[in-house]
């Protein structure tokens, strides 16, 4: 398949406003995709891989810079400023490919399989002048691309396709394509992502297998699974009695951690975190004291990973350490063991999605029980380094005894942990879904996870930093962010020179000290209250929001939605 008929597609998504209308034309080009499908469904959002591969490229905009200017012959001031009055690298890209003045001699027509292949591998370039030749791959493309196909090439390999379509958008162009479109079918597409959290698999398997097939995809260790999400609940008394069964619900200690989930597979042992991205090469006393402790040959657990203060860790008083300072070890490549030794932590584990089957049908108490007959606990020893290992603090609690769980509420409390979660007994395990049977209860306003889309330079002794954020809440239906407000309190001179760093690698534009950013880096944030406001796109403003940390373990497209500001708003 020629690159340009796959670049008409986008063209058409990025004229078409209607998410019916997209739906509509994604099913046109997949029904007919031959070979291509698995391809072509992850191209459809400018991705290359499924969700839970989180590998980077290591394409920065520099780089992608440097191809453009190596492959079209046009000078890097031409560029920026095109790509200053745009916004857009990949429109400054296709006005150099028309305007840069140096004509390919030799070329042959960009395939789907040649930009898909040639982009992916990039990943794979690692050591001395592996900078190099990713700027020569990308401008390889460039040189045989016409000017929309460089837009899209650029887009592609910078993850910002911008063409409004999200993952509903895929879920209901395959049951359109190889389904009868019904809820029904999209339900089953649907069950069946949250399982593989692969859309290739999900499309090839309703083409070639239909409703039925999709109902046999399961879980399976190394893939993980989207993690089940909890809803606020303003009292423990008023969630339990929201989420009981027969009387009773199972009220457990709601960890400030790392959500983790913990893949086993005879001997090989995989981590996740609640945004898929694998962190088992971050965290090897965790792989040790899963060795230790897991009695199954096969195992998918969830839990939530501690960071604990070293002094305290192994002994009945243990001090959690907060998110932030647990955080610096999902991003550690070098010196894990010291700084695991530095930051011992304890996985505590609260449910079980599978052992030698499936258990995701299993009532919560099945999974629990089951969690308890495969696990042995492990003491931790940060010494060697090795985590702990354990079941996460629970009691089932009885509708008509508000009084305990009041009790078990502020033991957590006073134990240094946010709260309670409370669960019902009797529900099943919904993958990626937030449901009333999962509530959590914490003594203030919930903070939000928001988005940094743009971002202004300070004035006077932070002037070198980037100290204005504007935040965006994500927009499912049209894959975008839309702003909530703009931060500027609560990091140290540290974070904000940390997070400057980061954020100016992902500059898009700029116009004199303001700048456009990538939507990529994730930010908690608690606020005073939600108001509702005309000036951002959201509809609604936070007064006096203030930073608390950076998410690494939530993904951009997981970050707080327009729906939850919305309900938050209605429920003050």
């Amino acid at each position: 398949m020629e690159y340009a008929a796959l670049v008409d597609v986008y063209d058409r998504l990025a004229a078409t406003d209607s998410t019916d209308g997209k739906r509509d034309c994604l099913a046109e080009v997949f029904a007919d995709a031959g070979p291509l499908l698995g391809r072509l469904v992850t191209l459809a959002r400018g991705r290359l891989s499924p969700a839970y591969d989180r590998t980077e490229l290591g394409v920065s905009s520099s780089l992608t810079l440097d191809a453009i200017r190596r492959a079209t012959g046009a000078t890097e001031s031409a560029v920026r400023d095109r790509w200053q009055a745009t916004g857009d690298l990949g429109d400054a890209a296709a006005w150099a490919a028309e305007h840069g003045g140096q004509q390919t001699l030799f070329s042959e027509p960009l395939t789907v399989e040649r930009v898909h292949d040639t982009l992916r591998d990039l990943a794979d370039f690692e050591g001395t002048g592996s900078q190099d030749r990713k700027v020569d791959a990308v401008a390889g493309l460039l040189a045989d691309a016409d000017p929309d196909e460089a837009r899209y090439v650029v887009r592609t390999a910078l993850g910002h396709l911008r063409v409004g379509v999200g993952e509903g958008t895929i879920r209901d162009a395959i049951a359109v394509a190889f389904l009868d479109g019904s809820a029904d079918a999209v339900d089953a597409v649907e069950r069946a992502y949250q399982v593989t959290t692969d859309f290739r698999v999900v499309a090839e398997t309703a083409r070639e297998a239909g409703v039925d097939g999709l109902a046999a995809l399961d879980v399976e260790p190394g893939r993980p699974v989207q993690v089940m999400l909890a809803e606020k609940s303003e009292s423990p008394a008023g969630a339990v009695a929201d989420a009981a069964a027969d009387g009773t619900a199972v009220c457990e200690y709601k960890y400030d951690g790392v959500r983790i989930q913990i893949h086993v597979d005879g001997d090989d042992v995989w981590l996740f975190t609640r945004r898929l991205e694998e962190v088992t090469d971050q965290f090897p006393d965790v792989v040790s004291a899963v060795r230790a402790g897991v009695e199954a040959d096969r195992a998918i657990l969830d839990g939530e990973l501690v960071g604990y203060a070293p002094g305290t860790v192994a002994t009945d008083a243990r001090d959690p350490v907060a998110f932030q300072t647990l955080s610096r070890r999902i991003k550690r490549e070098t010196d894990v063991e010291a700084l695991a030794r530095e930051i011992p932590a304890v996985v505590h584990l609260f449910d079980c999605l599978a052992t030698d089957e499936t258990r995701l049908e299993s009532p919560l108490s099945d999974r629990r029980q089951r969690c308890s007959d495969v696990v042995d606990p492990v003491t931790p020893a940060p010494d060697e380094p090795r985590a702990g290992l354990e079941l996460a603090r629970s009691r089932r609690v009885a509708v008509d005894d508000p009084d305990a769980a009041a009790s078990f509420y502020r033991e957590a409390l006073d134990a240094g942990h946010e709260g309670l979660m409370v669960k019902n007994p009797a529900a099943t395990y919904q993958p990626g879904r937030r449901v009333g049977r999962l509530l959590k209860v914490k003594p203030t306003m919930e903070p939000l996870d928001l988005v940094v889309t743009r971002a202004t330079y300070s004035e006077g002794r932070r002037s070198e930093w980037l100290g204005r954020l504007y935040l965006g809440c994500y927009d499912p239906d049209a894959d975008a962010f839309r702003e909530v407000g703009r931060l500027s309190t609560g990091y140290t001179d540290d974070e904000l020179a940390a997070l400057t760093d980061r954020l100016e690698d992902l500059v898009t534009a700029r116009d004199g000290r303001d700048v456009e950013l990538r939507p990529e880096v994730v930010l908690e944030v608690e606020y005073e209250e939600i108001q509702r406001s005309p000036e951002y796109g959201s509809g609604y403003a936070l007064r006096f929001p203030r930073f608390l940390g950076v998410r690494e373990d939530v993904a951009p497209t997981d970050a707080d939605s327009v729906g939850r500001v919305e309900s938050l708003y209605e429920g003050q």
